[in-house]
C-alpha cells in the first residue's frame, strides 16, 4: 500500500466525523447545474451535425446510384482488348466483320431493323467486361469465352438478317420494323 491509502485508513475516523455546511452543498450544487448548460448544448450541435452528415451521405449514395443506374450518356464502350490484351487481334477481327455487315446492311436501309438487338448485346458485353474486372481467378476464361460468344452473336445475327434481305429481296415492312427470319 502507498502512503496515502496507508494515512485514510488510519484516519477514517476523523474523515467522518466532519460534515460540510449546506452552505458548501449548495455551492457544489451550482457548479453542478452551470457546467451541464454548456455540454447539452454541444450534444444537440452533434446531435444536429449528425443528422446533417447522415441525410447528405443518404442523399449522396442515392444520387450515384441513380446516376449509375439511369444515365441518360453513352457508356465508353470497353474492348475485349482493354481487358484481356492477348485477344487484340480476335477482337479486331469481329469488329471489322461486324462493321462490313452492318454497312452492308446499310445499302438496303435496313440497319435499324437489328439496331436494338445490336444495342443489347453492346450492352451485355460492357456488363461481361465489368465482371472481367471483378472475377476471381479462375472464372476470367468463362467470361472471355462469353465475350467472344457475343461477338460471334452479332456476327451470326447480321448474316442472317442479310441472308433473308437477300433472299427474299423486298422492302422491310415499314409498319411492324420486323424481319422474320
Amino acid at each position: 500500500m502507498d502512503r496515502l491509502e496507508e494515512f485514510i485508513i488510519e484516519n477514517r475516523g476523523a474523515f467522518d466525523k466532519e460534515v460540510p455546511s449546506l452552505k458548501v452543498w449548495a455551492h457544489i450544487d451550482q457548479q453542478l447545474e452551470t457546467k451541464q448548460a454548456p455540454r447539452i448544448r454541444r450534444m444537440r450541435f452533434l446531435r444536429a451535425a449528425a443528422a446533417i452528415a447522415l441525410v447528405l451521405t443518404a442523399g449522396c449514395a442515392i444520387g450515384f446510384y441513380l446516376n449509375g443506374v439511369s444515365s441518360s450518356e453513352p457508356v465508353a464502350e470497353r474492348s475485349l482488348a482493354d481487358v484481356a490484351p492477348e485477344f487484340a487481334e480476335l477482337e479486331q477481327y469481329y469488329a471489322s466483320q461486324v462493321s462490313l455487315k452492318m454497312q452492308e446492311l446499310a445499302t438496303f436501309q435496313h440497319a435499324d431493323a437489328v439496331q436494338s438487338d445490336m444495342q443489347q448485346l453492346d450492352e451485355l458485353f460492357q456488363e461481361l467486361a465489368t465482371e472481367l474486372d471483378k472475377a476471381p481467378e479462375g472464372a476470367e476464361e468463362r467470361i472471355i469465352n462469353a465475350m467472344i460468344d457475343n461477338y460471334q452473336t452479332r456476327l451470326e445475327i447480321l448474316e442472317r438478317v442479310l441472308e433473308k434481305i437477300q433472299s427474299t429481296n423486298q422492302p422491310l415492312n415499314s409498319e411492324s420494323n420486323e424481319i422474320s427470319i
